[in-house]
């Protein structure tokens, strides 16, 4: 456990807001799709210089204002990635820990930064107070601490590498690309992306993780390494030692409807959960099978056996990721 001050004068600061924004049709202004329901996330920098991270990283921190709708989501994010640490297509937890803002703290609005003087205006530099950090492998010194902590005024935070890759919903889906996205990544890479995602989904649930909040914002594309690389596991839960099957089913139907229906067609599937803010009950009380939907586009682009796989997909017809992924391995042997 590390004490130290945040200050933009001269200690650790926040800068930016980091929330995915996507514009809003050709209009000047956007809406932040991916903000969080229980979090802000900014970049934290150093106005000394020091370099506690190896790059700036994300500083994803409480949000005051919903404590006991966040505190729950905190936990099981806690629990996650200290239980998931050293996984591939994981963003890894550098650091996690309790920001104690100074006496009458104004937190900025949530601003859209489109030019560099909103993005001034979204800045959290003017934000003060103590920084608590508690390496990984401390988490559960961390955990004893968080009641207590909470109650005097300590805001808990998770300190996460920042993603500078490209988001997949940016390359996949069909309206903010205006149809391109069967031109941005080939169906090949479709395949090997969604081989990643459940090599990944098959190493959580056997250690007791779901992920749940499976829409395509939470993805990223590394183009140079090929690999696909997952954030936000607050929507999911960890139960190591009680992860029953049909909840290891309920979240590969969950990824096949959000996640896999994107990357296919371009759109998440009709009567899925919307992008947006979402919270534990919208996902938890969505359908139980869903229908592809296929553009003329789409149809041209995938062919049967992929069709078949995505339907069987949506209807639950795979009870695990082990199972998918080796359906998937077939698929992806076969395209050229």
């Amino acid at each position: 456990m590390k004490e130290q001050k945040l200050d933009a004068r001269n200690g650790l600061y926040l800068a930016e807001p980091l929330d995915t924004w996507l514009s809003a049709g050709q209009h000047d202004y956007a809406i932040p799709e991916a903000s969080g329901s229980s979090a802000r996330v900014f970049l934290l920098k150093s106005a000394n210089g020091e370099r506690p991270f190896k790059r700036e990283p994300a500083f994803k921190v409480m949000r005051h204002d919903k404590l006991a709708y966040s505190k729950p989501l905190f936990l099981e994010e806690y629990h996650i990635l200290a239980g998931l640490q050293g996984l591939e297509n994981l963003t890894p937890m550098l650091a996690s820990g309790y920001l104690k803002p100074a006496p009458e703290t104004v937190w900025p609005a949530e601003i859209a930064p489109l030019s560099k003087d909103l993005q001034r205006q979204a800045e959290a530099t003017r934000i003060t107070g103590t920084l608590v950090f508690f390496e990984p492998e401390e988490t559960e010194d961390l955990l004893a601490q968080f009641d207590e902590r909470l109650a005097d005024g300590w805001l808990p935070f998770v300190v996460l590498e920042r993603r500078w890759e490209d988001n997949l919903y940016m390359l996949c889906d069909a309206g903010y690309t205006r149809g391109n996205f069967v031109r941005n990544l080939t169906m090949k890479q479709v395949l090997d992306i969604a081989l990643q995602i459940t090599d990944l989904l098959d190493q959580a649930h056997q250690r007791g993780a779901t992920y749940l909040d499976h829409k395509l914002l939470h993805y990223y594309w590394n183009e140079q390494r090929q690999k696909a690389i997952m954030i936000d596991w607050n929507i999911g839960h960890w139960q190591p030692n009680n992860l029953q099957p049909e909840v290891q089913q309920f979240d590969l139907l969950q990824f096949s409807a959000r996640a896999l229906h994107h990357l296919f067609t371009g759109r998440q599937a009709p009567g899925s959960v919307a992008v947006g803010p979402n919270r534990p009950e919208d996902i938890a009380n969505s359908p139980r099978h869903f229908e592809a939907s296929y553009s003329y586009d789409v149809q041209r682009r995938l062919n049967e056996e992929e069709m078949r796989f995505l339907e069987k997909a949506l209807d639950g017809g795979f009870k695990t990721a082990a199972e998918m992924h080796e359906q998937l391995e077939v698929l992806y042997n076969k395209r050229l």
